[in-house]
């Protein structure tokens, strides 16, 4: 059974990439890479020392393994590290990342494209970053000798019951996987689903928190020209929570009408909503990347700023909790000590509040995180053992990546 549906597995998945490359042509992830996704161009390895291929999602992903890509790059300099994201934003963030030799997008998972891609650039190893499972990438790489490990392995059990409904196929593909699990309940479910190997190191992004830089604070806080006003951020907006951070916004504002907002979205094509909403509140406003003087409001569509613009403010929301989208990393503002505020809705993010637990602050509604932000910005003193407790937490975690460096080299020695 297992073959037979590995089997129509791959054929599906390689009769599907045509349309499915017309079909995405003009998205934003997908705009100008259709050929090489398809395997009809492929990247030319740099270098002519072994090659680690990792492939990181998205933004997330691609930041975890930043850590773990800078530690190899410096105990074996001649590896060549070439990264694949499924998302655009991802692939600009890892072109800029120290230790990236090549960038480029992950083809679609039809057995042609990728067996091209992995015979190109003939990885001493795959290294995969979280839960991107691709079984025509997995298999192709297994029946080339190509090892697969899964760093940083995450496994939640709505993903565990979604790989489970084909729990033939799940093994089949996972059997010659080893997975290196954030947590124990990641392993336990990986196992389930028939992971060769699987161990438990602990999360990669614990230590994938940038080191603070008051000076680049500094210098930031000075480009915004807020003075001495308190500043709210939330940052990571998804869509839908545009409306509801808004809400808050204006409520704080009522009691502390100096009140600086900064609102940067987890995606640039949400700023068309942010902008329109910005127009109906009739508040001051601007856009980042032309700072007006007087402004009230920031809207954030610039990148690679949102970690220092974190380290300015008075309190920080951290978005997709209010909307159930599983959450995002709480973990960037808890590392400046910054009064760090969440919804309900948390499940991607369930490591990072053990991490914490009991160091930030809870919302249920738009009006529950107006509240809490217009408090913060009247009595901070009171939020002062709260933050610094959060920081002292994730401080005490981190040292997780030479952990993964150590098993990582077993493949490049």
């Amino acid at each position: 059974m297992a073959r037979v549906l590995t089997l129509l597995y791959s054929l599906l998945a390689g009769v599907l990439a045509w349309p499915a490359g017309l079909l995405l042509r003009r998205h934003p992830n997908f705009a100008g890479t259709i050929a090489g996704r398809l395997g009809l161009t492929l990247p030319e390895p740099p270098g002519t020392g072994p090659v680690l291929w990792v492939h990181a999602a998205s933004v997330g992903e691609v930041k975890a393994a930043a850590g773990l890509v800078r530690a190899l790059k410096g105990t074996c300099p001649g590896v060549s590290v070439c990264l694949s994201s499924m998302t655009a934003t991802g692939r600009q963030v890892a072109a800029g990342m120290p230790g990236v030799d090549l960038v480029f997008p992950l083809p679609f998972d039809s057995p042609r494209a990728m067996k091209r891609h992995l015979l190109r650039l003939k990885p001493r190893v795959l290294v995969i970053v979280e839960t991107e499972l691709w079984p025509s990438l997995i298999t192709q790489a297994a029946s080339l000798g190509i090892p697969v490990v899964v760093v940083n392995g995450r496994m939640t059990e709505r993903s565990a019951r979604r790989y489970g409904l084909l729990p033939s196929l799940a093994r089949a593909v996972l059997s010659s996987v080893r997975v290196l699990a954030m947590a124990e309940s990641d392993a336990s479910r990986f196992s389930r689903l028939g992971a060769g190997e699987v161990e438990t190191l602990g999360n990669l992004k614990l230590d994938s928190v940038a080191d603070v830089d008051p000076e680049k604070r500094d210098e930031i806080r000075g480009s915004l020209g807020v003075g001495d006003r308190p500043v709210f951020i939330a940052g990571s907006i998804r869509e839908g929570e545009e409306e509801p951070v808004f809400r808050a916004v204006e409520r704080a504002r009522k009691r502390v009408p100096a009140l600086f907002s900064i609102l940067a979205p987890r995606h640039p094509g949400q700023m068309g909503t942010l902008t329109g909403l910005a127009e109906k509140s009739g508040l001051r406003w601007c856009l980042r990347s032309r700072m007006e003087p007087g402004a009230d409001l920031v809207l954030v569509d610039t990148m690679g700023e949102l970690f220092s613009l974190y380290g300015v403010s008075s309190a920080a929301y951290v978005g997709g909790s209010l909307v159930d989208t599983g959450g995002q990393n709480i973990l960037e503002p808890i590392a400046w000590g910054v009064p760090t505020l969440h919804g309900p809705h948390m499940d991607n993010f369930t490591w990072a509040l053990e991490v914490v637990e009991g160091f930030t602050i809870r919302v249920q509604s738009p009006e529950e995180l107006g509240d809490a932000v217009a408090d913060i910005a009247l009595f901070p003193e009171k939020y002062r053992d709260l933050a610094r407790g959060a920081r002292d937490r994730l401080e005490e975690k981190r040292g997780v990546t030479l952990r993964y460096l150590e098993k990582i080299r077993e493949y490049l020695r």
